[in-house]
């Protein structure tokens, strides 16, 4: 079964609550947000979900607690938040008096946009990175000028687009990561955001080497230079953060779990969960409850 990504209207419904009539939707594939419209609004705590959008908080007013996967970040201003297409996100606390801006990226858009070599070098950034208050500024500048283009009458694509590849070329700047990337980091990269984006379609390394156009052998080795980690125990770290969703919000048993993810042996499953997420699928499914 294939997990349903939350959008910008279904988180809405689903997580905010109270007079919402500030919000204006709009079309455009990078969408917009001002945290002082939405933090006040926000049903805390928000739980794991796929976010169906790459997101980046720009924080110059307040904090909040969020996790990826497995790993909670306090995030407090002024500092910038990244989480990418497909990977799990929960929200666990909220300065309701939070400010900043909200950037919500379609991943069509964002591989669009992000075609040369160094703003590939967002993919391979911390997801947390604080900032002082000048370079705070400098960035707050950028995006409120996203924000007035993308919210004009009339949209000029190509100009917010230009204006979004400044803020991602400034993030890199200031996260220090703007050195030319290797071909084995861009192939390690690749592999990762493919086996977000078709995990569902297919778990095993061979069809990842074949998109990318690389050898088995190979692309493990650019797996490990880069992440210390194999291909295969990415792609199963993708499986356990779906079964994950799939605890928490079925009550299918666990061995069936298991197999819908493909794993052959359901007690190889459980190990392995316990390895990577610290406790046991039972009890992971209790505390969600």
């Amino acid at each position: 079964m294939k997990k349903k990504k939350i959008y910008a209207d279904e988180f809405v419904s689903k997580f905010m609550e109270g007079s919402l009539q500030h919000l204006t939707y709009i079309q455009t594939p990078i969408k917009i947000f001002a945290l002082k419209d939405i933090a006040p609004y926000l049903r805390i705590p928000i739980p794991p979900i796929l976010f169906g959008y790459n997101l980046l908080i720009q924080l110059t007013k307040g904090y909040f607690q969020h996790q990826i996967e497995s790993t909670k970040f306090m995030v407090k201003a002024p500092a910038v938040m990244i989480a990418n297409y497909g990977h799990m996100s929960a929200i666990d606390e909220v300065d309701k008096n939070a400010e900043g801006y909200c950037v919500l990226i379609k991943e069509q858009a964002m591989t669009s946009i992000l075609r040369d070599q160094e703003t590939l070098n967002i993919f391979n950034i911390a997801p947390l990175l604080n900032l002082q208050e000048p370079e705070s500024d400098d960035l707050n500048a950028l995006l409120e000028l996203l924000y007035k283009e993308i919210y004009d009458k009339n949209p000029y694509t190509s100009y917010y687009e230009s204006i979004f590849k400044t803020v991602v070329l400034k993030i890199i700047k200031l996260s220090d990561a703007n050195k030319t990337l290797l071909r084995k980091q861009e192939v390690a990269i690749a592999f990762k955001q493919l086996v977000y984006l078709d995990f569902f379609k297919e778990k095993s390394v061979g069809y990842y080497a074949d998109k990318l156009a690389v050898s088995t052998n190979y692309l493990n080795r650019c797996v490990s230079e880069v992440f210390n980690k194999s291909a295969k125990q990415i792609i199963l770290e993708v499986a356990i953060m779906h079964s994950q969703l799939l605890l928490m919000e079925t009550n299918k048993p666990i061995a069936s779990i298991a197999y819908e993810l493909e794993f052959e042996d359901p007690s190889y499953f459980a190990r392995l969960f316990k390895k990577l997420v610290g406790v046991t699928p039972t009890e992971y499914r209790h505390s969600a409850k």
